[in-house]
């Protein structure tokens, strides 16, 4: 499969969707923003730890303060502006977590890309990778309390609520990453879309 220009990158924690994203940084030459970065960043300069609630609680922030979308949106528009400067040969959204934030990016063309693998797996993949972030040191049972926040809103939702189950059913493709090795994934993306 050949992709298009723009690319939404969704699904579970340590199931593989930076590694999509870098590939395509590498190999094509896109943009790859995460939108967990974004957020992140500005955690930062409020001094707010990166956990995974405060991670939700800014984004259901801006998605009431901004609208539905607006994270998708924001980057796109800021791809615009650099892919003539820049030379990018198309854009990668990662992190994709509200169905809103998807629907731009079909909206826009692109297609989104659902990545999941086994939760004991992919539970094993953060604590060996170990890339400094909050869940890293997270047992299995608190990393499941927050996967599960993520994935469904309550029944009293305003709209603001992360919906991961709501973009995993929107999206355009699936990918099931229980591959036995980083490289069999690896090189299962490079064929699968054409990298």
């Amino acid at each position: 499969m050949n992709l298009p220009k723009i690319i939404g990158i969704a699904g579970t924690s340590g199931a593989g969707k930076d590694t999509l994203g870098d590939l395509l940084v590498e190999r094509k030459h896109y943009k790859f923003v995460s939108v967990s970065d974004i957020l992140r960043a500005e955690l930062t300069k409020q001094g707010v730890p990166h956990e995974r609630e405060y991670l939700r609680a800014l984004s259901s922030k801006w998605h009431r303060d901004f609208g539905p979308g607006n994270l998708s949106r924001r980057t796109i528009e800021a791809y615009i502006l650099e892919e003539e400067t820049e030379g990018y040969q198309g854009l990668a959204i990662g992190s994709i977590r509200r169905p809103s934030e998807a629907k731009v990016i079909q909206d826009e063309g692109g297609v989104v890309l659902w990545i999941d693998a086994d939760q004991m797996l992919r539970y094993d993949r953060i604590q060996a990778a170990n890339r400094g972030r909050h869940e890293d040191t997270a047992t299995f049972e608190e990393w499941l309390d927050d996967e599960n926040a993520e994935m469904t809103p309550p029944s009293d939702d305003d709209g603001s609520a992360l919906n991961m189950a709501g973009v995993r059913d929107i999206a355009d493709v699936h990918v099931e990453n229980d591959f036995d090795s980083f490289k069999a994934y690896r090189d299962y993306l490079i064929k699968e879309f054409e990298l």
